[in-house]
């Protein structure tokens, strides 16, 4: 089997229910489905008894947060490639899959990404290539994000120590450390719904917390580097914003351009 998409859900019925209604509605079908719950209390168990013409595997039990409801799913999947599509998070057409099922030719392929919020929404366009600064400052969008099975034997699964960044140390560690191949394709694939974990304002400090722990203990040359740049990139930013930097451009100086 080429796919095992994993739904991991926990009291969110509602985003759980649209999720399924995206995967039932894909016009290629041809992939596995599998939905980790986290003991929900909100009737979530009841619409996964209802919807298991859909669902190949599903399992409702404690877990200590969401990278060990993920590690279950990659458990569970038969799948050559795995594309986590949490609760309440769609997939962006009915062609989502179809169009790419047949792109599925590196160790991780990723699409683009809309981002919805309150009844906004905003497309994420993702680099043909990934650089170091890209990893470092971002990360690759989980639902729009195909990754080869076999990488979670190779790397090991998600580091359930985190609780917010575990998804992104693992695409470090495979494409800096194991440098294994990854592809964009220019293709929408799914719609993130920002009302995750890894979304909340309040989250923030420990996302940098443990990003940066991440960084200083497994990639500490890159990781100063990182801060030279940054540093440097921060200082003509504020010299670009300055009102005499605006009136040397006007005036033709390229040599601050």
């Amino acid at each position: 089997m080429k796919l095992s998409i994993i739904t991991i859900n926990l009291n969110n019925k509602l985003g759980l229910a649209n999720t399924i209604e995206s995967v039932a509605n894909q016009t290629f079908q041809a992939f596995e489905y599998i939905v980790i719950d986290g003991q929900s209390k909100d009737g979530s168990v009841s619409l996964l008894d209802s919807a298991n013409k859909r669902i190949d595997k599903w399992i409702s039990e404690k877990d200590s947060g969401v990278y060990e409801a993920m590690n279950k799913g990659i458990q569970l999947a038969d799948g050559e490639y795995l594309l986590f599509l949490n609760s309440g998070d769609l997939l962006h057409s009915a062609k989502s899959i179809e169009n790419m099922i047949s792109n599925l030719t590196a160790d991780i392929v990723y699409g683009d990404l809309v981002f919805a919020n309150e009844g906004s929404s905003s497309t994420y366009y993702y680099p043909e290539k990934l650089t170091i600064e890209f990893l470092f400052e971002s990360t690759l969008g989980h639902p729009s994000t195909f990754i080869r099975r076999d990488l979670f034997k190779q790397f090991g699964n998600y580091n359930t120590n985190y609780k917010i960044a575990s998804d992104w140390m693992f695409f470090l560690t495979c494409i800096l450390k194991g440098h294994v191949s990854t592809r964009h394709v220019n293709q929408v694939v799914s719609v993130f719904d920002t009302n995750g974990i890894s979304s909340d304002p309040k989250n923030q400090p420990m996302i940098r917390e443990e990003r940066t722990g991440f960084l200083k203990e497994e990639f500490p040359l890159f990781y100063e580097e990182h801060l030279k740049h940054m540093k440097c990139k921060n200082t003509l930013g504020r010299i670009q914003s300055s009102k005499g930097f605006r009136i040397l451009k006007k005036l033709g100086v390229k040599k601050f351009q």
